[in-house]
């Protein structure tokens, strides 16, 4: 084979890698990676359907929590202090439209289930119906494939401490975007302060 059969046929071989590669990476990418957002007005349907945050995978051991705990004012404090400033609100747009990160709308219905199970009258049943079934839809969108092992209704949670490790997504970057938006907002309106 002469040199520039060669040539030809690593050319060939480097360029079909190259677009196995992008089109590996580009059905991989994550819904969060959406890059910056179109001009949009923030009107009616006119928005972005993400927040374009990347959140990068991390490996997550679960361990059973003394936190946490149902019931009472200790583990609402808890389920508070995983709320940003704002109450996991963002106010997009020229005119400021407010919209909720789904990921603290879940948050804020796991503290209305603690509520509710506390008999706390802040909840009503309708509220505490919304809440289950939006984490139910939560868990369907984007479950968790990680294999536990064992019986986990056998299992003895003080012994058996950890169920594994997962791949979650560090969420330190839709915190800091959170602040930093809430306190861009409230410095330039005066609200929340």
């Amino acid at each position: 084979m002469d040199s520039k059969s060669k040539t030809a046929i690593l050319l060939l071989a480097f360029s079909l890698s190259n677009l196995l590669y992008i089109l590996w990476f580009w059905r991989h990418l994550s819904r969060y990676e959406v890059g910056l957002p179109e001009a949009f007005s923030y009107r009616a349907h006119d928005y972005p359907e993400y927040l374009p945050v990347t959140l990068e995978d991390v490996f997550v051991t679960i361990e059973e929590t003394s936190h946490y705990l149902p019931l009472g004012e200790e583990s609402e404090a808890a389920l508070v202090s995983m709320v940003p400033a704002g109450s996991g609100y963002i106010r997009l747009g020229p005119e400021d439209r407010t919209f909720v990160v789904t990921m603290f709308h879940e948050l804020h219905c796991l503290r209305m289930m603690n509520r509710a199970f506390s008999k706390s009258p802040t909840v009503t049943l309708d509220h505490l119906k919304h809440c289950l079934n939006y984490i139910r839809q939560g868990i369907l969108c984007s479950p968790d494939l990680t294999l536990e092992p064992g019986d986990f209704e056998e299992r003895d949670f003080e012994v058996e401490r950890t169920s594994g490790t997962h791949v979650c997504k560090n969420w330190d970057a839709i915190y800091n975007v959170m602040e930093e938006h809430y306190y861009s907002w409230s410095n330039r309106t005066g609200y929340g302060s």
